[in-house]
């Protein structure tokens, strides 16, 4: 048998069993005294059943990975972070003005104690945003997509992009692919377990939703008894206890993802800037032909690479992130 620490660091546990166990928590009051037909009829005991539940609802959220980074992004319902991208948008815009005001072309040893502090506070918050080079501007940082998250992802699926002018998201596989055995697994351990928490997160904010309609329910069964559809085991009380823990695993597992992401990021741009070199080899020695606007990006790819021992040259332009674009056709 493998060690318990094993186990629990594994992605099986971290992609299934955390979000089952938080969804299991939320469901299974409502959910136990509809299955007592089926675990008479199997002879299923009570703590197999609780694992049966983990391990389904666990699956079932694992499966909906895309579409729920796609909402936790603001490429999927698209009303629920309409608010975080307008704040987004103003802080990031607000904070710049603010180091440009404080740093006014000064060396930042000139700065005065506090001054540095509160620069240093605005520069690690603008990590988390890409940073995006217009001709004939400085570079600036923006909000690209609506949520925190959607912007610390979009700082490294953009970041080939925007650095060599490669699609990074295409030839996701191809960096992986080329990078050291060392380098590769480290990059997909911590972006399973960036994964994870943001599951864990969903499931929470799943349960509170579910719960939040047991309490509307509840609310309603009071008034007109011939509204009831259905009883449950767990009261009023239950729910609005679950609702409680389905908001506080919601919040602190999308605070924990954040540093994960962050720490995923930061492997794949090493990952990109080391094996870039082998990438362009393989681009030259294909044999398979490739589409005319991929070869003029290898093409510039190697003037640019041939630029960066001589004068400092602007990077290729940002296009569209495949996901945004999928987002405005709609």
């Amino acid at each position: 048998m493998k060690p318990v620490e094993d186990v629990f660091s594994s992605d099986v546990f971290r992609r299934v069993v955390l979000p089952g166990i938080v969804l299991t928590a939320g469901f299974h009051p409502l959910m136990y005294s509809r299955l007592q037909s089926v675990t008479s009829l199997y002879g299923i005991g009570a703590t197999a059943l609780v694992v049966a539940e983990i391990v389904v609802l666990g699956l079932a959220a694992s499966s909906a990975i895309q579409w729920i980074y796609y909402v936790y992004e603001g490429f999927r319902l698209e009303w629920l972070t309409s608010l975080a991208w307008r704040m987004n948008r103003a802080r990031v815009q607000r904070l710049q003005t603010e180091w440009r005001t404080i740093q006014a072309e000064r060396d930042f040893e000139a700065l005065s104690p506090s001054e540095q502090a509160r620069v240093s506070r605005i520069y690690e918050y603008l990590l988390d945003f890409p940073l995006t080079v217009k001709k004939g501007n400085s570079p600036e940082h923006i909000a690209e997509r609506p949520t925190r998250l959607g912007n610390i992802i979009a700082t490294y699926e953009l970041y080939t992009e925007s650095r060599y002018g490669i699609d990074g998201t295409y030839f996701w596989n191809h960096f992986l692919t080329l990078a050291s055995d060392s380098s590769r697994k480290g990059f997909e351990d911590t972006y399973a377990f960036a994964e994870s928490l943001v599951l864990a997160s969903f499931a929470g904010a799943l349960v509170a939703l579910l719960h939040i309609s047991v309490l509307v329910g509840f609310g309603v069964g009071a008034i007109d008894h011939s509204l009831i559809l259905f009883h449950v085991l767990s009261g009023p009380s239950a729910s609005c206890w679950l609702v409680l823990f389905g908001v506080l695993v919601w919040f602190a597992f999308y605070q924990a993802s954040l540093p994960a992401h962050r720490e995923a990021g930061a492997a794949l741009r090493a990952i990109v800037d080391a094996v870039l070199p082998k990438f362009v080899e393989w681009a030259k020695s294909v044999q398979v032909p490739l589409p005319d606007d991929t070869l003029k990006t290898i093409e510039a790819l190697n003037e640019y690479l041939k630029g960066l021992a001589g004068p400092t040259r602007t990077p290729p332009a940002r296009r569209l992130h495949p996901r945004a674009a999928r987002a405005k056709k709609r």
